[in-house]
């Protein structure tokens, strides 16, 4: 079962974003799907994010199911809404061996199950071949939970797991992250309906479309990203030849004609991108594409590439017009790289998009200001800012208490909500204000108006323009 946040929770609103979209196929929960497939086990996933929390209808699909092991995966600020979900599963299937595992899991796997002992045990790191091996040591038991979690020399020898033994919290070597990314089966999109993801209206251009990751771990170190603590910095890749067979897979499979890139620095390694892009033009392979990066890993050469094998548009994580709160939070960007990738990717003819971090640790009003307006000196296509918000597992959350106050209230970890309050702000309503400040002064100008009223070509530019506009009243409101 994959759970996340709405997009209601996520902005805020109440009702008006149901039609605008903003959901992907869960990636991380098709893999482990897929891996249990292959290897014979029969696997069905439950995406709340597009199926609804309807807690009672997903007690009549296990009742019908009947399912030996049901694996609950949940990020922070929908973890609230995991444990929820575990407390009715326990009540009505108490003998289904029930297991956490996903981001939030792995960054609080020191306590976790016994803050939370609903769950019977807990995976952590990559969930591939920890919950392969946990199936197949399951069924040695035929399935009988309490046996096999009486077992604990049984459960020590699997590597990537937490469990109880006499009230006591035990937790098992790490498992060896995955070398070779291609050795991994397709994600399990046979078994979703992928015709229920969406993304967000600004993010895509042709539709159906579907999402990719090809690296796991980060070599950048920002302070507030916890997926060093899930990964690690040593990155991992896909081979080109293998992401162009998954591209095609999913053209079969559910007639896919985009790809979004979720990785957080797609150019890090520039040979890569270049010999993927090479493949696109040489095969001609009719695929548009965006994708997320840093400033500092593009150049001119590199962009005019992208933009001839499909990249239509780039999320650059930008954060700051400060560059004393940059350093603060280990970005290793300056103010020029962000000017003069902006540049460069505009004259390639991409398509930018920029990502901005409000109530920042060592932020003012007065700097949040500055952040604003060099927003609109940028001008890219499309702004994003977010509330800065200390995850667990990041250095930010680590060291918080020297910057400002920080919630310990998960369930409002959506960044779209002020849960950290810096020394430098009165309060959280003075966070909430300039955020929708920032939005307002750089989404209702005249200027950008316009500029997005030349940029239609098609209706179905229209259709995303006009939701992208349903999307900014849901949040003003």
């Amino acid at each position: 079962i994959h759970t996340h946040v709405t997009l209601e929770e996520r902005y805020n609103s109440q009702g008006m974003l149901k039609s605008v979209g903003g959901n992907m196929a869960p990636l991380g929960v098709s893999y482990i799907a897929s891996y249990l497939i292959q290897n014979g086990f029969s696997v069905k996933i439950i995406d709340t994010a597009v199926s609804g929390f309807d807690i009672n209808a997903m007690a009549a699909q296990i009742a019908s199911l009947q399912p030996k092991l049901i694996g609950i995966s949940a990020i922070t600020p929908s973890f609230h809404r995991a444990y929820k979900l575990a407390e009715a599963i326990k009540e009505a299937f108490p003998d289904i061996l029930l297991v956490i595992g996903g981001h939030h899991a792995t960054i609080a796997r020191d306590s976790l199950l016994l803050d939370y002992p609903v769950f019977d045990l807990l995976v952590y790191g990559e969930g591939e071949r920890t919950t392969l091996e946990l199936m197949i040591e399951f069924r040695k038991y035929n399935y009988d939970a309490r046996s096999f979690l009486e077992d604990s020399q049984r459960l020590s020898s699997i590597k990537g797991i937490v469990f109880r033994s006499s009230g006591r919290l035990k937790k098992t070597l790490p498992r060896e992250p995955i070398a070779d990314l291609d050795s991994l089966p397709d994600p399990a999109w046979e078994i979703l309906d992928m015709h229920k993801y969406r993304p967000l209206p600004n993010s895509y251009l042709r539709r159906p479309v579907v999402n990719i990751i090809t690296t796991r771990g980060c070599p950048f170190n920002c302070a507030f990203c916890s997926n060093n603590a899930v990964f690690g910095r040593n990155i991992r890749r896909l081979s080109p030849a293998k992401v162009i067979c998954l591209f095609r897979h999913a053209q079969r499979l559910f007639g896919a004609k985009e790809v979004y890139f979720c990785d957080d620095a797609m150019t890090t390694d520039k040979k890569w991108v270049e010999e993927l892009c090479n493949i696109i033009i040489g095969e001609k392979i009719d695929m548009t594409w965006s994708c997320i990066t840093r400033v500092d890993t593009v150049s001119a050469g590199l962009l005019k590439l992208m933009k001839n094998a499909g990249c239509w548009n780039i999320f650059y994580g930008l954060e700051s017009a400060d560059q004393e709160l940059l350093d603060n939070i280990n970005k290793g960007i300056t103010l020029s790289q962000i000017k003069e990738a902006i540049r460069l990717t505009k004259e390639a003819g991409i398509e930018v998009r920029g990502s901005f971090m409000l109530a920042l640790p060592g932020e003012t009003p007065e700097l949040a200001l500055k952040t604003i307006d060099f927003a609109i000196e940028l001008e890219p296509a499309y702004a994003q800012f977010c509330i800065t918000t200390p995850y667990p597992g990041t250095k930010l959350y680590d060291e918080a208490d020297k910057y400002g106050v920080l919630s310990k209230d998960f369930s409002q970890y959506s960044i779209w909500n002020p849960v950290f309050i810096p020394y430098g702000y009165k309060d959280r309503n003075e966070i909430v204000k300039m955020e929708k400040k920032a939005m307002r002064r750089f989404y209702l100008r005249p200027k950008y108006i316009l500029n997005r009223l030349l940029a239609i070509r098609s209706l179905e530019d229209i259709g995303r323009n006009l939701k992208g506009f349903q999307m900014l009243l849901g949040f003003l409101r």
